[in-house]
């Protein structure tokens, strides 16, 4: 492995492109041809997606990132060791170690590999339309996606996602008239069954992963001339052995209510034991530090890839997840070094198709 000195110089630039979704163009481009230079072969998919590739062997590598932030800029500076900015943290910090590992990496170590930088766009809104298309593209070995864990700690599962709009509409009545009931009484009945259900799931199930999390995120009311109506945003964070068509049929009990599926992500999880997971717990240990296995309550771009990419998958980056959004989001970087430094310690150590362990 390439000896190299600490420096900031290339997460500073990431830090510096805002890129919020629905605006990643222009650092998608700037990536590219950044990436060009140090030796990648590097452009942008149909869809917006930084993609690039360095070495040319049989086992591809994914580090599955993505390089749209919430709105908000943060202004960035270096305080102490400390670098602040949107997406500091999530997830241009996990996306620039991993550039910087590969690059580490000596020619014994990168022989019969591939690895391949999928930089996603639109991340963090519903539809992940970044990761869908490499979904369909690509056909990977192992996993990594880019999301912060702690340079000591992997992410092995994620809860599910479903997001409803829930919305009733009716001809237009006196309040006074029999069996008057307003639009949002019909749409709240909806949300309380819905409740019900995932409170009588919870009750069995002390594991917050394993539970359903309703939210009633917006709710709406309004009238026209002839007509009223309201309407409900709601999601419900899903574990690994909910029955999200159980949930739809609780809201189906309602029938004066329309349904409408905005997403539908299936929770995801590795026991820990698989090949990629191995590998990072043994490149953690060898730093001297115990490895903890992390299940995080969100969802990811594994998520939506996990029923196409049946291969040893984890999420690993340096930083504090806590930090994600936030107005202070940074990354310590002492913390972005040591993510480095596992990161291309599992890099060498995964096996190549054909050696031993392979």
């Amino acid at each position: 492995m390439r000896a190299r000195e600490p420096g900031v110089d290339l997460l500073r630039w990431m830090v510096e492109q805002y890129s919020p979704s629905h605006q990643e163009a222009s650092f998608a481009g700037a990536l590219v041809e950044r990436l060009g230079a140090r030796g990648w072969r590097a452009h942008t998919d149909a869809v917006g997606n930084a993609v690039a590739r360095y070495g040319d062997g049989d086992t591809v590598i994914a580090f599955l990132g993505h390089i749209d932030t919430v709105p908000g800029e943060v202004p960035v500076r270096l305080e102490g060791q400390k670098l602040y900015g949107r997406g500091a943290v999530d997830a241009k910090g996990p996306l620039c170690a991993f550039i910087e590992a590969v690059e580490l990496l000596d020619d014994a170590e990168r022989a019969g590999k591939q690895f391949l930088l999928l930089g996603c766009v639109e991340e963090e809104v519903a539809i992940t339309r970044g990761a869908l298309h490499v979904r369909d593209q690509y056909a990977p070995d192992f996993v990594i996606n880019g999301e912060p864990s702690g340079a000591h700690a992997v992410t092995i599962g994620y809860k599910g996602l479903l997001r409803l709009d829930l919305e009733h509409r009716a001809s237009r009545r006196h309040t006074a008239s029999r069996d008057y009931r307003a639009a949002a009484e019909h749409v709240i009945d909806a949300w309380n069954a819905l409740k019900r259900l995932c409170d009588d799931w919870n009750r069995e199930r002390p594991s917050l992963f394993e539970q359903n999390l309703p939210s009633l995120n917006a709710f709406h009311t309004g009238a026209t001339e002839t007509e009223e109506w309201a309407t409900a945003a709601v999601s419900i964070r899903t574990g690994p052995s909910t029955d999200t068509d159980a949930l739809l049929a609780a809201l189906a009990s309602v029938p004066t209510v329309t349904v409408r599926t905005v997403a539908r992500k299936n929770a995801v999880s590795t026991n820990g034991n698989d090949a990629l997971s191995r590998v990072f717990k043994q490149a953690i240990r060898e730093r001297g530090v115990k490895p903890t296995l992390r299940l995080k309550t969100g969802t990811s771009d594994w998520n939506t890839v996990a029923s196409a990419w049946a291969v040893p998958t984890v999420a690993y980056g340096p930083g504090d997840a806590a930090l994600d959004h936030t107005p202070h989001e940074h990354i310590d970087l002492p913390e972005y070094e040591e993510g480095v430094a596992v990161l291309a310690r599992v890099l060498a150590l995964l096996p190549a198709k054909g050696t031993a362990g392979g």
